[in-house]
């Protein structure tokens, strides 16, 4: 399936349920119908090469096509294309990766058996960790080998998907190991009583992303599989690091183009008869979402020409549109009215979205953390 008519399709499952827009929003669970259309219409390609008769290549080349998928999906309902999102952005630490050192052939085999689930499974992330702040690095879960298997014991959260994806992401670290490693979990099918090693903590109630199923967990042996090779989580960072951030503004871009779809014939209607002050607000949002457009161009084209830089350039957008576009439809809110806060009203809803999305990998304080790292290194 070529890369336009994935494009296409999205954009008629993303109209359809633009239609659902008030029944969605009430949302607090994931209809797997849904993905069964967006698989259908060919977005599980995303985590399969192209050689592979996939559509993933190196961010250069594939980068502008994912964002534009994830964007358009948000059109109809951001929370599920923040879940679609995990699948490029998890199956890229894999795909990014098609050489190691250290166990070369186990990695050649384990990555083909991996890349053939990415073709017809959904794959998402539970990295996070309560008291990390989302950096990977500082994970204290545990994985303990036993026989040729291993098992995984911790506490994890922010885990989208979860009851959905049929296979996770997660990081932990093993007796001995210098730093953490990645492991793949299943544990849509299980029980989460903590019988079998899962037990749920908490199940997501967030006031944006409401229906993005992002549960807590702790694991106490709970089997898990190691990549063959240690070296994947770092030779993977660059490209996951870019690709992560664009995908998840990606969505914060089509959460904004729904408000303004929205706002725009509301303001125009009243025209004449606004304040001084309602005007001054509706140009400030158009000012901030015009700036986030050309932060996310910017990155794009960064990433598309290969630059040195361009991890930390994407890192400058992430953090620039998640609060140009959480700034802008709070202006956007003040200038239509207080009919923005209506719950038959869509703008409140998609406010609380974007800023849920703020505290997507990286959440912005690491972000920040990172970007004045990286600009030291200059």
């Amino acid at each position: 399936m070529h890369v336009s008519e994935v494009i296409d399709n999205l954009g008629w499952v993303a109209a359809d349920f633009a239609d659902q827009t008030t029944e969605r929003q009430r949302r607090r669970s994931l209809d797997p119908a849904d993905f069964e259309r967006l698989a259908d219409a060919g977005f599980l390609l995303t985590g399969v090469p192209v050689e592979a008769g996939g559509l993933w290549r190196a961010p250069a080349g594939c980068a502008r096509d994912f964002t534009t998928m994830l964007r358009t999906l948000a059109h109809g309902d951001p929370g599920v294309a923040l879940v679609a999102a995990m699948h490029p952005a998890v199956t890229a630490f894999f795909l990014a990766v098609p050489e190691v050192d250290d166990a070369p052939q186990a990695w050649r085999q384990q990555r083909a058996e991996l890349i053939e689930s990415f073709r017809t499974q959904w794959w998402g992330t539970i990295m996070s960790e309560p008291g990390s702040g989302g950096d990977l690095l500082k994970t204290t879960a545990q994985a303990t080998r036993v026989g040729d298997d291993y098992r995984l014991s911790g506490d994890k959260h922010f885990g989208s998907g979860s009851g959905f994806s049929q296979w996770m992401i997660t990081t932990a670290v093993c007796e001995g190991a210098e730093g953490p490693e990645l492991f793949c979990l299943r544990y849509r099918d299980e029980p989460w009583d903590g019988s079998t090693g899962c037990t749920l903590l908490s199940e997501w109630d967030g006031i944006g992303m409401s229906a993005t199923q992002s549960h807590a967990f702790r694991f106490a042996d709970f089997p898990v599989v190691k990549t063959a090779s240690s070296q994947v989580l770092e030779k993977s960072s660059h490209v996951t690091g870019q690709m992560s951030s664009l995908l998840f503004t990606a969505v914060v871009l089509g959460v904004a183009d729904n408000a303004k779809a929205f706002a725009t014939p509301r303001i125009a209607k009243r025209a004449e008869g606004l304040r001084s002050y309602e005007r001054v607000e509706w140009l400030r949002s158009q000012n901030q979402l015009w700036l986030a457009e050309q932060a996310f161009a910017g990155a794009l084209a960064a990433v598309e020409r290969e630059d040195v830089h361009a991890i930390e350039t994407v890192l400058r957008c992430k953090i620039t549109c998640a609060e140009l576009v959480e700034s802008a439809l709070a202006s956007m809110a003040r200038a239509v009215g207080g009919a923005s806060y209506s719950k038959a009203m869509p703008l409140a809803q998609w406010i609380e979205d974007v800023k849920a999305l703020g505290f997507l990998r990286p959440p912005l304080p690491l972000a920040y953390d990172q970007l004045f790292a990286l600009s030291l290194d200059r």
